[in-house]
């Protein structure tokens, strides 16, 4: 909490707290999120687009490290040497680093993908300087790149003991032992943030600026940080940059290193920038070529770089992000390479594939485990009953297609018509659920959760009368219905654990207005589903592999469409931590009821920060026409 003292701010210490971890999830989010929606916006195909973002994502990563490091020590970092490890450990990033090797690595890839020309690096330019201006948040609750001293009376920050800054003030004597707090400082990481913010703001003006040339966005996203960078750096403590702090006199101007790298860059920038938007317009490259590339390749080499990263070089949220990319990634290629070997039935070798698949994911970006902690589950004779609350929220949509006999309700002859129907759902929602744990008499690992939930969507049902029996979907629909869905969920899930063996089992129901229209296989009425069951059934070994059979099982399979599934899910060695299922799903709808899914949950590893919560994407699909997606978070109170 700020405490408010004149007009300067208190900041609390950070121990205890995961400001950073937070904020580098979030800002990595962004940047994921904001680029998915660039390429959605540009039409660019998914299987070409998301390897390249993973690409730029690892690059960011790496490079924010590496550029922290002499030179000479790369290739020991790169081995896991632990002396190179330990310089990197929890120490100094930065950005710099970050954007120059995002930079590169999506300047060596994009030919490999497709790409042509230079409008895909528009994309990245709004995203970084979005990015960056919500990780600043977490810089100005921890105390990082912090600002010189102030004694004016204008807006400043004071940190507490144990914070950087603090250490700082003390070891350079300037602060007497057992201060309550630092000296004032500037609060650069604010201005930081307003200013990067800012310039993803004109970036978003001008996204659609007639004339400009492709690559001239990025080049202006890039001018406009490296003037931030610049301009911040005069009032910023020079023990607090990274990169280049110490101060260099030339021509009679005292500026830091870095500053004389950022300003005569930023100059140079801004000048090919505008030389760019003015010279005669072309008519630009095409974006991508579509199915051109070698995307394979690619999702094969962040692979292999990823898999050559040591445990001690990634934190929790760098785990959790490649992690999630790296899965779209593999599905993508999953699912063409699934519709090249078998475009009839291509869920006949989904699930070896998919397990394999979930398999290299999980072991190329896992980290050893962590240290036992305190708070770490006990052995079962050892364990105390604790509760948990758990609130988890997010999206899910489905789209599928069936060829249906629909009763007449108007006057007149009874009969049926035959329809070609479009569905389409969107929904979101949240839950809540109590989790118990604790040790039966018999000895045994027990957890029990009850919970419940809203969801609120729509379908979208489009109508096409076809002229002959069994017509393709190749046309527009006639008209489309739309319909307002609802999901009240409520459930009592199980799990006991006794030496090797784990059972677990779900009841639940479904009430509300579920989907319209061929809901079931053959269900030739217009009127809404209003209740399902939900049932589950786990046995096997919950850390190792287990067997799990379910039919509507959470909302992503039963609002809109109805779905079963069989499959075989892994711990990973864990009985609390990531998890992931893959199978044979079974939804009866146009044009096969047969589909793979594969669904996770992943979740940073103990005494992190952030291992209370959780990311849990799922998929569903025949590859083709039928298709059934969600992605929930949830987070974990009480434990």
């Amino acid at each position: 909490m700020l405490s408010y003292m004149a007009q300067v701010y208190t900041l609390p210490s950070p121990h205890g707290h995961p400001y950073y971890e937070a904020s580098q999830l979030a800002a990595f989010a962004v940047y994921v999120a904001l680029l998915l929606a660039q390429g959605q916006r540009r039409g660019y195909p998914w299987r070409n687009w998301l390897p390249l973002v993973a690409t730029s994502t690892l690059a960011l990563i790496v490079g924010c490290q590496l550029v922290a490091l002499p030179p000479g020590e790369w290739l020991g970092w790169l081995r896991g040497d632990a002396a190179s490890l330990a310089a990197v450990a929890g120490g100094p990033r930065s950005i710099i680093g970050g954007a120059t090797a995002s930079l590169l690595a999506v300047l060596a890839v994009r030919r490999v993908l497709g790409f042509r020309g230079w409008g895909v690096f528009d994309a990245f330019g709004a995203p970084l300087c979005w990015a960056l201006a919500v990780q600043c948040v977490g810089c100005l609750l921890v105390g990082c790149c912090w600002g010189e001293v102030t004694t004016g009376q204008g807006f400043a920050l004071v940190y507490g003991p144990g914070t950087l800054p603090y250490l700082m003030q003390q070891a350079q004597g300037v602060l007497p032992k057992g201060a309550a707090h630092s000296l004032p400082l500037v609060p650069t990481q604010f201005y930081t943030l307003l200013l990067c913010a800012s310039a993803g703001l004109v970036l978003h003006l001008v996204r659609r600026q007639a004339g400009w040339p492709p690559g001239s966005r990025y080049l202006l996203a890039l001018m406009l940080l490296m003037l931030t960078r610049s301009i911040i750096d005069f009032w910023r403590d020079p023990t607090s940059e990274p990169l280049g702090g110490a101060g260099l006199t030339l021509a009679g101007c005292t500026l830091l290193q870095v500053q004389w790298l950022m300003l005569p860059g930023a100059g140079l920038l801004l000048g090919g920038w505008a030389w760019l938007v003015r010279r005669p317009s072309e008519v630009p490259t095409p974006f991508i070529v579509a199915e051109a590339g070698h995307p394979a390749l690619v999702a094969l080499g962040l692979l292999v770089a990823t898999a050559r990263l040591s445990a001690a070089t990634l934190n929790a949220p760098e785990v959790l992000v490649l992690q999630a990319l790296l899965l779209a990634v593999l599905l993508a290629e999953g699912q063409a390479l699934l519709a090249n070997l078998n475009r009839q039935n291509p869920s006949l070798i989904a699930m070896p594939l998919g397990l394999a698949v979930g398999g290299v994911l999980l072991l190329v970006t896992a980290q050893a485990p962590a240290p036992q902690h305190a708070h770490d589950p006990a052995p079962a004779d050892e364990r105390t009953p604790t509760s948990t609350l758990v609130f988890s929220g997010g999206g899910l949509g489905s789209y599928h297609d069936a060829d249906e006999d629909i009763l007449n309700y108007s006057g007149g002859c009874s009969g049926s018509t035959r329809y070609n129907l479009y569905q389409r759902v969107r929904a979101a929602g949240g839950e809540v659920a109590l989790e118990r744990t604790g040790t039966s008499k018999a000895g045994s690992d027990l957890t029990s959760t009850i919970g419940g939930g809203l969801w609120l969507g729509t379908q979208n049902v489009g109508l096409h009368r076809p002229l002959v029996y069994g017509a393709p979907f190749t046309v527009h629909p006639d008209t489309t219905l739309a319909y307002r869905l609802t999901d009240v969920h409520i459930y009592l899930e199980q799990h006991r654990m006794h030496n090797w063996l784990s059972v677990g089992y779900r009841l639940g129901l479904h009430i509300g207005d579920l989907g319209h229209y061929s809901y079931f296989d053959q269900s030739n009425t217009t009127e809404a589903n209003q209740l399902i069951p939900e049932l589950m059934l786990s046995l096997g070994n919950a850390r190792v592999l287990y067997a799990q059979a379910d039919a509507g099982y959470g909302a992503e399979n039963a609002l809109g469409v109805y779905t079963s599934r069989v499959g075989l899910g892994s711990g990973l060695g864990q009985l609390n931590g990531s998890k992931l299922l893959v199978g044979y799903a079974h939804s009866p709808h146009y044009p096969s009821p047969s589909l793979a899914f594969i669904s996770a949950s992943l979740r940073a590893p103990s005494g992190t920060g952030l291992s209370a919560l959780s990311l849990e994407p799922y998929f569903a699909t025949d590859f083709a026409r039928h298709n059934i997606f969600s992605l929930k978070a949830s987070y974990r109170l009480g434990k």
